[in-house]
C-alpha cells in the first residue's frame, strides 16, 4: 500500500474527489469470497495430473486493484468480519491506493496501527462547510420577513446569536438553539431558510419517526448495516442541523446529546465526528419554559444557548400569508381568482392557526376551481359535438 486517503463529508463532495477509474470495496470482497470458495472446492477435489500446478497458481493469486474505493454506503453491504478485521482483509489483496469515505472508526483505528504517522501514508480530508458571514447576516436581516411572516421578534433574537458565529473564536463549539411554539408557524421554515442562506442542504431528522428500540440503535450505534445518527451526520451537506420534534425523544436518550451540545463531539459504537461550527436547531411544540423543563428536564434545557419562542400568527400575518400563497398557487394552476373569493378566504383566516392549514385550504379552493373549469370545458365540447 502506497497511499491511503480518507474523506469525511457528504456523498456530493466525495463524488467530486473520487477518481474516474477504480474498483469498489464490494467488488473486491466478492472476488475474494469467490476465490476462497474455489480454494475449498480445489482441496476437496484436488486433481492428480499436471493441471494442478496451474490451478494452484490461479487460486492463490490475490485480488488486486490499483485504486480501491469504499464510499459510505458500502460498509453496510459487506459482512461484519470485513469491517472488524479490515487489516487482515488488506493482507489478502494487492492495492496501491485506498480511498475511503466516512469509514467506521474500527477501520481507521486498524489503518493507523498498520501505517503510523511517520510513514506518511494516510492523508485525511474534511469537507469544509459554509458558515455565517457578515454579508449573509445582513441578508438575513433584510429578507427574513419575506420568507417567514409574523415572526419579527424571532429575527431580532436570532441576529445577535448568529452574529457571534461570524467571530472565529466563537466557532469552537456548536450554537444550540431550541425553537418553541405551536406547529406550522415558522420553526422548521426558519431552519430551512438559514441553511439555504448559508449555503447547503439542511440536515433534518424527525425524532417522532422512531420507536424506542429503533432509536436506541440509531443514537448509540448497532450493526454496520443499520442506520445511525452519527453516520447520517457524517454525510450531511451543511452545518445547519435540524432535530425536529426533539421533545418526542424519550428523555432516557437525552444523554446521547450532552457531549454534542457541550463540545460538538458525537460518538457511537462505530463512528466519531466533530461539529464545532454547526448550528443545531431543536424544535418543540411546547409554548412555555415550565412545560419545556417539565418534559425535557433541566439537564438538557440548560445546554441550549438560547430558547426562542415563536408567537402565534396574528390575523394580519395570516391574511398576508394567505395573499402570498394565493399568488403562488394561482401561478401553478394558471388561475386568477376574483376579489370575492379573496375576501372569503380572508374571512376564514381567523379559524386557522398555521401556515400549513392556510396552504391546505387555498390548495383545495384552487383544485376545486380547476376541476370545475375542466368539467365545464368537457361538457361544452360534448355539447358542440352533439349539435353537429
Amino acid at each position: 500500500m502506497n497511499k491511503v486517503k480518507i474523506y469525511y463529508g457528504s456523498k456530493k463532495w466525495f463524488d467530486k474527489n473520487r477518481p474516474s477509474t477504480y474498483r469498489n470495496l464490494t467488488e473486491v470482497v466478492n472476488e475474494l469470497d469467490e476465490q476462497k470458495r474455489k480454494n475449498i472446492m480445489f482441496i476437496a477435489n484436488m486433481p492428480k495430473n499436471n493441471e494442478s500446478d496451474k490451478m494452484v497458481e490461479d487460486i492463490t493469486k490475490k485480488p488486486s486493484a490499483d485504486i480501491l474505493v469504499a464510499d459510505e454506503g458500502e460498509y453496510s453491504g459487506v459482512q461484519e468480519h470485513v469491517i472488524m478485521n479490515f487489516a487482515n482483509f488488506l493482507g489478502e489483496i494487492d492495492v496501491n491506493t485506498l480511498i475511503l469515505q466516512n469509514p467506521p472508526k474500527q477501520i481507521r483505528n486498524q489503518l493507523e496501527i498498520l501505517y503510523p504517522k511517520e510513514k506518511n501514508i494516510i492523508k485525511i480530508e474534511y469537507e469544509k462547510y459554509n458558515h455565517i458571514t457578515p454579508r449573509k447576516l445582513k441578508e438575513f436581516n433584510q429578507l427574513y420577513d419575506e420568507h417567514i411572516v409574523g415572526q419579527n421578534v424571532v429575527k431580532k433574537e436570532l441576529l445577535p446569536l448568529l452574529y457571534s458565529r461570524t467571530i472565529s473564536a466563537n466557532r469552537n463549539k456548536p450554537l444550540v438553539l431550541l425553537f418553541c411554539g405551536k406547529p406550522g408557524i415558522g420553526k422548521t421554515e426558519t431552519a430551512k431558510y438559514l441553511a439555504e442562506l448559508i449555503g447547503g442542504k439542511l440536515f433534518r431528522q424527525q425524532f417522532s419517526m422512531f420507536q424506542n428500540n429503533q432509536f436506541s440503535n440509531y443514537l448509540f450505534g448497532g450493526n454496520h448495516h443499520e442506520k445511525s445518527f452519527a453516520k447520517d451526520l457524517l454525510g450531511r451537506e451543511s452545518d445547519v442541523i435540524l432535530l425536529d420534534e426533539f421533545d418526542k425523544a424519550n428523555p432516557i436518550f437525552h444523554s446521547a446529546f450532552y457531549q454534542l451540545f457541550d463540545d460538538g463531539i458525537y460518538e457511537d459504537t462505530n463512528y466519531y465526528l466533530e461539529l464545532k461550527n454547526a448550528i443545531i436547531i431543536c424544535t418543540t411544540n411546547y409554548t412555555s419554559r415550565e412545560e419545556i423543563i417539565k418534559n425535557l428536564g433541566e439537564a438538557i434545557f440548560n445546554r441550549f444557548n438560547a430558547v426562542i419562542y415563536f408567537e402565534e400568527l396574528s390575523i394580519e400575518s395570516k391574511v398576508h400569508i394567505c395573499d402570498l400563497v394565493v399568488e403562488e398557487i394561482g401561478k401553478k394552476y394558471k388561475i386568477t381568482v376574483d376579489s370575492e373569493i379573496i375576501e372569503r378566504l380572508h374571512a376564514k383566516m381567523e379559524l386557522l392557526e398555521s401556515v400549513r392549514e392556510i396552504r391546505n385550504l387555498i390548495e383545495k379552493v384552487f383544485a376545486t376551481i380547476a376541476f370545475e373549469n375542466y368539467h365545464e370545458s368537457k361538457e361544452s365540447s360534448s355539447a358542440q359535438i352533439k349539435g353537429r
